[in-house]
């Protein structure tokens, strides 16, 4: 990863562009994002359960199917924005100190359905300290505008972001939906969870938005957006905007999660 241009106003304010190159966007995909866009720890719990109910000596053809289909599973959903959702959950765990603790594959009865409320929910620690992450993903190739419509549009980025900040409803429905997996997840989960619940409520949570181009880096993608969103979105709130730039066309990002060749 290469930074190739930053502003920060705070720890918890400012932009970044980064440039991913060919070889760790391939890794990428064909390996955290993979797992991401099939759930892998889920799909591993399922089928060892199989596999010991098998082991147990029943047997059905449609138990043999499922074993099979769960040892070579392969995404139900590889439209574009999923895999950029997928993707920026990776980066933002890999290099800004993220947490997405809860893969919401797990409560889509329709593999195929929209996320509500925002597309990312998790944690943020910056200087030890652990808030809340609402964030909002975008994808785009648009050369016409910088920033790309993506981020300016009516349901773009820029007012997706202002409504998380406005809205502090929807904010307590994403804690809620949260605080609802804390009997499912092990580890640190409770722990971050308890500290983010303290940060907010001294007005300290992180909105985060994510740009994935790829096209020729330009900072205007997000400076512009950046700078009209930090008159409305104001602090102690966090407001991080990120620019992930690959020369891998979106159009082969498919090819490669199914582990074909098609990063020409």
């Amino acid at each position: 990863m290469t930074t190739l241009y930053q502003h920060i106003d705070t720890n918890t304010r400012g932009y970044k562009g980064i440039k991913i190159d060919d070889a760790e966007m391939t890794s990428y995909l064909e390996n955290p994002v993979f797992d991401n866009l099939i759930d892998i720890e889920q799909k591993q719990d399922s089928l060892y359960a199989l596999l010991e109910l098998k082991d147990t000596g029943f047997s059905s053809e449609n138990l043999l199917a499922d074993i099979q289909a769960l040892e070579n599973p392969m995404p139900d959903d590889l439209r574009t924005w999923r895999v950029g959702e997928a993707l920026a959950e990776v980066v933002l765990e890999s290099h800004f100190n993220c947490k997405f603790p809860w893969n919401e594959l797990r409560d889509a009865r329709n593999p195929k359905g929209n996320k509500t409320g925002a597309d990312l929910v998790g944690f943020m620690e910056v200087d030890n300290e652990v808030m809340f992450l609402f964030g909002e993903v975008k994808t785009s190739s648009e050369l016409a505008n910088r920033p790309p419509q993506v981020m300016t549009k009516s349901d773009g980025m820029e007012n997706q972001l202002k409504d998380l900040y406005q809205n502090a409803k929807k904010r307590l429905i994403l804690i809620t939906y949260l605080r609802s997996k804390i009997p499912l997840i092990q580890d640190s989960f409770k722990f971050d969870f308890d500290n983010a619940v303290k940060s907010y409520y001294t007005e300290k949570y992180v909105l985060t938005g994510t740009l994935i181009r790829d096209v020729i880096p330009d900072e205007r993608d997000v400076s512009v957006s950046y700078n009209k969103l930090k008159t409305k979105i104001l602090s102690p709130i966090g407001l991080n905007l990120v620019a992930i730039y690959t020369s891998i066309k979106k159009e082969n990002w498919r090819n490669i999660v199914e582990g074909n060749s098609g990063n020409e």
